[in-house]
């Protein structure tokens, strides 16, 4: 097929459209079609549409027009059928006009090309050259007499009619961006993939790219286009655009495995021909099909947005619940109080919708309340911990709902796969302003915060295959700003997270200490030593105040990692010397900043001297309840251990006593229950 075949050459209008067939040619042949048509005799008293700069660049001259309405134009969009070259033009500029129309205009018709849009007093003119048919409604129009502003226009002997929002002329830009690299080779039909463009914080032509979609030919998946990046001598999102292929079948049971993502910003303002490097390969810790990702709506993924001061407060408010005011809503993540006033932290807030000083905010599952006393403060961060461990600021908080990470890993994928329209709420530092923030759809989404600025401050990594964060080995690997929590259990480990901040952070080595082979109702203790069988009971001496009646317990020391969240504490009167010299409470948590044991169970039974007095807490020291006991603690350090068990009620044993070591792998034993033919 020939370029004429295809292309129309329209002398009356000076412009040049598409007119029949879907072959794509590149531009270096439509120029040469032109400066063999133009050679002609018949053709000397015309101007020449196009020049070339070099083999790949072009510019469309004096006054020349190229059709590029992609959407009920009278033709067919050119540049979508032209590859390997840009395009950019010379001498439109107060010559061809264009006009965005406001509301819903009378639209022209193909019969009204050519002829004349003018206003009510026909001081301004112009001969109409393309048009579109669905929002955004714009005609191109090439000037006659005055210049069009903000009016009503009609075509008389026309059809098209309406008003004019704005109308710009200048020059325009298309460049041209070819991709290349290792693709994923679905090699099966029904699993194609779709490489697709952002703009202006958009996909363009969503849904519809022109494009090939692939088919069982990787290579038929790379493409090579023309993208408009100036329109009426202003740059569109300063040239910027990005190109995406994230490819996630619907039907993972029979594909076996989803791709690895890739994406590639590029500034195109300098137009010419542009490469975009893409990579993709199989994914192999996304096997899920999506119908049963999609049900993993119990996830969270909460951005922070911000802190509200609030003057009261009715109580707590239950993590990661939707909590609204007065036209707006947002995620609850933290609060400093549960009664009086306080500083709540909220996430996905919508940007026009913050909440204001005079709002009440309310909890949509607790039912609890906060009257805000100062409108919402704009933030990117906020402070997190693992357990007994330094706070550091992340900026996404991914609450799991018990789920495993690789289900959470592909819940991520899922979220920000092609096609999805998941809500993110990322932050930026924009150039001259305060921080902002702006929901994007998950298909575009990069990263969790930006700094645009000239000198920038932080700018998140982003994290190309999965923007959330990667996984392997049954590990994952958090994206900058992703903090996760309340995950399985099997997996309380199984992370490593980059805080907002660019350090990596891995959560403490939690082991257990676990006895097996026992019954229910065996007495169980395993303490610390010092050596052989000698326990450790001044690891902890008594702080002043701890009086007769406390429920809590205040130690001079700081609180050692590896101490049970709860359990028992065994206190030493050093000054009694009778056999009530040591106490025994449960206690129900414990404070490393205060270096205080809570809910003790008795309470104390007698005051105690500050330094003299000395405490502990045994690993173990309960009553089982089944086979066996355990304990998760975080390991610090190796720790020497003596286990005993003690059973006289039915069926009594010989006391069981043996020594050991807590280590990096924690400590497991079985008691030898011999029974006791002797005690009455």
């Amino acid at each position: 097929m020939a370029v004429g075949d295809d292309f129309t050459i329209d002398y009356t209008n000076k412009r040049i459209y598409h007119s029949a067939n879907t072959t794509i040619y590149t531009v270096n042949a439509l120029y040469t079609y032109i400066q063999n048509t133009f050679d002609e005799l018949t053709q000397m008293d015309d101007t020449i549409p196009m020049s070339a700069q070099t083999p790949t660049e072009y510019t469309l001259i004096n006054g020349w027009f190229i059709n590029e309405a992609r959407v009920g134009s009278p033709s067919r969009n050119c540049f979508e059928y032209l590859k390997g070259g840009a395009i950019k033009t010379d001498g439109q500029n107060t010559d061809i006009y264009l006009l965005t129309m406001s509301g819903t205009p009378t639209n022209p018709v193909s019969s009204d090309i050519g002829l004349t849009v003018q206003n009510a007093g026909v001081t301004n003119t112009g001969k109409l050259l393309d048009y579109t048919t669905s929002s955004p409604y714009k005609w191109w129009v090439r000037k006659v007499l005055g210049t069009f502003t903000a009016e009503a226009v009609t075509i008389p002997g026309g059809t098209g009619a309406g008003t004019i929002s704005t109308a710009t002329t200048g020059e325009q830009l298309w460049p041209n961006i070819y991709t290349l690299g290792s693709i994923m080779e679905d090699g099966e039909a029904g699993f194609k993939q779709q490489i697709y463009i952002a703009q202006t914080g958009a996909r363009l032509f969503s849904g519809t790219e022109w494009w090939p979609i692939g088919g069982d030919s990787a290579s038929t998946r790379q493409i090579d286009v023309l993208i408009k990046t100036k329109e009426s001598g202003t740059e569109i999102s300063s040239g910027d655009v990005t190109v995406f292929l994230r490819h996630y079948p619907a039907t993972l049971p029979t594909r076996a495995t989803a791709d690895l993502y890739d994406h590639f910003g590029i500034d195109l303002s300098a137009g010419g021909r542009n490469a975009v490097p893409l990579a993709t390969s199989a994914d192999l810790n996304n096997t899920t099909d999506d119908g049963t990702v999609g049900g993993y709506t119990d996830i969270t993924i909460a951005f922070v947005n911000g802190t509200i001061t609030y003057s009261a407060t009715s109580g707590t408010f239950a993590n990661f619940e939707t909590v609204t005011w007065t036209g707006g809503s947002g995620i609850f993540l933290y609060q400093t109080t549960t009664t009086g006033a306080g500083t709540m932290t909220l996430g996905n807030v919508t940007p026009a919708d913050w909440p204001l000083n005079t709002e009440t905010i309310t909890g949509s599952t607790s039912a609890k309340t906060a009257a805000a006393s100062q409108d919402m403060v704009k933030a990117y961060k906020m402070s997190k911990n693992f357990e007994q461990g330094s706070s550091y600021n992340y900026s996404v908080i991914v609450g799991c709902a018990t789920k495993t990470l690789k289900q959470v890993y592909e819940y991520f994928k899922l979220r920000t796969r092609i096609g999805s329209t998941f809500t993110m709420y990322p932050t930026t530092y924009p150039q001259g302003g305060p921080l902002s923030f702006t929901t994007q759809e998950g298909q575009l989404y990069i990263r969790a915060h930006e700094d645009t600025q000239t000198s920038p401050t932080n700018t998140f990594s982003p994290v190309k295959p999965s923007p959330f964060g990667t996984f392997a080995g049954g590990k994952l690997f958090g994206a900058q700003g992703a903090w996760v929590e309340n995950m399985a259990t099997a997996d309380i480990q199984n992370f490593q997270l980059i805080d907002s901040d660019a350090n990596t952070r891995t959560p403490p080595n939690k082991q257990a200490v676990t006895i097996t082979n026992l019954l229910s109702d065996d007495r169980v203790s395993v303490f610390r030593t010092t050596s052989s069988t000698t326990i450790n009971k001044t690891i902890y001496t008594a702080a002043a105040g701890n009086n007769t009646g406390n429920t809590t317990f205040v130690v001079t020391q700081s609180i050692e990692v590896d101490t049970p969240s709860a359990g028992s504490i065994r206190i030493v009167d050093i000054s009694n010397n009778t056999n009530t010299r040591e106490a025994r409470s449960t206690y129900t948590s414990w404070d490393g900043t205060t270096k205080t044991f809570s809910g003790l169970s008795p309470a104390l039974d007698r005051a105690y001297t500050q330094t003299d007095d000395t405490a502990y807490v045994p690993f173990i020291d309960t009553s089982a309840s089944g086979t066996s006991v355990s304990v998760t603690v975080i390991y610090t350090t190796d720790r020497t251990i003596l286990l005993r068990v003690r059973r006289y009620t039915a069926t009594a044993i010989l006391p069981f006593e043996t020594t050991g070591s807590f280590i990096s792998t924690g400590y497991s034993t079985s008691a030898i229950r011999t029974t006791d033919t002797i005690v009455g």
